[in-house]
């Protein structure tokens, strides 16, 4: 029997009844250990199309203190449809005999359906406000590959047989098998822990207490009334792990201490002491004339969709905010942009009629990364109450925007980009992808089919090797970027004459997390400008 998706394993041996499996192992996680783990496991609920919460809950564990958490693909999204939940509701434990709490709203930043995996980024809280800088529990990343049969392992998560509280349950590793569960191989660990439906998704753990897998699925034989939980080794997560995330902190089998990923960019070490303040934006920001701002609107609400809008502030409105004109193709809008001192929030209004309008609420923790991160609010009128609708990106490009939130200006005289736009060696590109920050890419090599390349340094400081690509052939004609970290998983960015504006190519990004996955999957816009 095959589990690749452990989703329809779990639904069909144990949603239908009350099969567990499971025997004891007298080892046991030293306490502080145990506790460690249980504030790093969280409980995560995705929403339906609707907004909603759908029901359906699994675990995960944080494996970054910058807020990131390593889970199932079923957990967070459909196998068959490969879609992702727009939004993630993370539940964490404040008192184990307690339900674990709403604290916090996430989104899926790197998934693949293939391996039924997953990695959610924590990005607000519950009460949808944008959270910063964060420094949470997380726990240790070790070696899967060092396992053999009959290691102790310990597995913590939120089954629901036991009730809504965390269950901690241990066994032992029985054994090893390859993708289909019946041949040679490592890509499953057999074991024999107690576990439950809503442990799809949570950490499996060695006598360490370091997270060496992810537990997905059990396979039931009905005819001899066993079952064998499966778990995914860490040592295959590993192509989602490395590009995605920032701050995790390995420690491997005879290392003798952490290695940790480059740390982000908030100050925090990867050890998650504070290495020194992490460092402000300036606020309020300067909004001045002659700045130019691409906002871009993504409605989770009614059918979702992206808008990207171009506005450059001209003029001054009767009460002193600035406004000009937004342009997206050929429509056309007035937008404002303002500071509101009494709600402490920056405000890019958009409107046609100057009754209804779409707003983007930005506070000061948005503006910490490039683009600003706020929220998006429907209003039908004026007088009417605001309708949460989704989420607003805004990249200042020019003018007199605050230092570390603008991409650099073109220079003075610079040509605008014409088609077909072919990039060479000695150019300088700025790569925007949505939601994960600002690359800087200076093409100063060829790659071996002599295309143009160069290492991107990513917001993290991390580099990545990047080539572009002309294409012009019986598929179609366009540019294509492809960025990989570990030359196995790639963000790939493809542009077409349609998206040419100014010096800048707009189009979209993927996440390929093999050179066999061809179809990929949509990370929403990306933005490349030469410099």
């Amino acid at each position: 029997m095959k589990i690749r998706v452990a989703a329809a394993v779990l639904a069909a041996s144990l949603l239908s009844g009350a099969v567990l499996s499971g025997s004891a192992v007298a080892q046991v996680l030293p306490k502080a250990t145990r506790d460690k783990i249980v504030q790093s496991t969280v409980m995560l609920m995705p929403t339906g199309a609707d907004g909603k919460i759908d029901g359906s809950l699994g675990s995960g564990s944080v494996i970054s203190p910058a807020g990131y958490i390593l889970t199932n693909f079923h957990v967070i999204g459909d196998i068959d449809s490969r879609k992702v939940s727009e939004w993630i509701l993370v539940r964490t434990v404040k008192f184990v005999d307690r339900e674990p709490e709403p604290t916090y709203w996430g989104k899926v930043v790197a998934a693949d359906p293939n391996l039924d995996l997953a990695v959610v980024r924590i990005l607000e809280t519950y009460d949808q406000k944008p959270v910063g800088a964060l420094n949470l529990p997380f726990v240790e990343l070790g070696d899967s590959n060092s396992l053999t049969v009959g290691d102790p392992l310990f597995v913590f998560g939120f089954p629901g047989t036991g009730g809504s509280t965390l269950t901690y349950t241990s066994g032992a590793v029985s054994g090893f098998t390859g993708e289909d569960t019946q041949g040679s191989g490592r890509q499953w660990i057999k074991h024999d822990a107690q576990t439950g439906p809503g442990n799809s998704g949570g950490g499996v753990f060695d006598e360490k207490g370091l997270l060496i897998g992810v537990n997905s699925a059990i396979n039931i034989n009905k005819s001899s009334s066993t079952s064998t939980p499966f778990a995914r080794p860490l040592a295959v997560a590993w192509g989602l792990i490395t590009p995605n995330v920032p701050r995790f902190v390995v420690r491997g089998a005879g290392s003798g201490g952490p290695t940790a990923s480059a740390p982000a960019s908030t100050g925090q070490t990867s050890t998650g002491q504070s290495s020194g303040a992490a460092p402000q934006p300036k606020w309020p920001p300067t909004i001045a004339l002659g700045q130019n701002y691409q906002v871009s609107i993504q409605r989770s609400s009614g059918t979702p969709k992206t808008q990207s809008w171009a506005l450059t502030l001209k003029d001054r409105a009767d009460n002193g905010d600035l406004k000009g004109t937004a342009t997206q193709g050929s429509q056309s809008q007035t937008g404002y942009v303002a500071y509101d001192k009494k709600a402490d929030l920056v405000w890019i209004d958009l409107t046609r009629d100057g009754k209804s309008m779409t707003s983007c609420a930005f506070e000061v923790s948005g503006l910490r990364t490039s683009p600003w991160v706020g929220r998006a609010f429907y209003y039908s009128d004026t007088n009417a109450d605001p309708e949460r609708i989704g989420d607003c990106q805004a990249l200042v490009r020019t003018g007199a925007a605050p230092a570390g939130n603008a991409a650099p200006t073109p220079p003075a005289g610079a040509a605008a980009l014409k088609w077909p736009v072919k990039p060479t060696t000695g150019q300088t590109w700025t790569v925007d992808v949505q939601g994960r920050g600002v690359w800087t890419l200076p093409l100063g090599s060829r790659s071996d089919k002599g295309n143009p390349a160069g290492t991107a340094i990513a917001p993290g400081g991390q580099q990545w090797n990047a080539v572009y690509y002309y294409i012009n052939d019986s598929g179609g004609e366009g540019v294509i970027l492809d960025m990989t970290a570990d030359g196995k998983t790639y963000i790939g960015c493809e542009f077409v004459k349609s998206g040419v504006t100014g010096r800048s190519l707009r189009g979209k990004a993927y996440l390929y997390v093999s050179k066999d996955d061809k179809q990929g999957t949509e990370l929403g816009s990306c933005v490349a400008t030469l410099k």
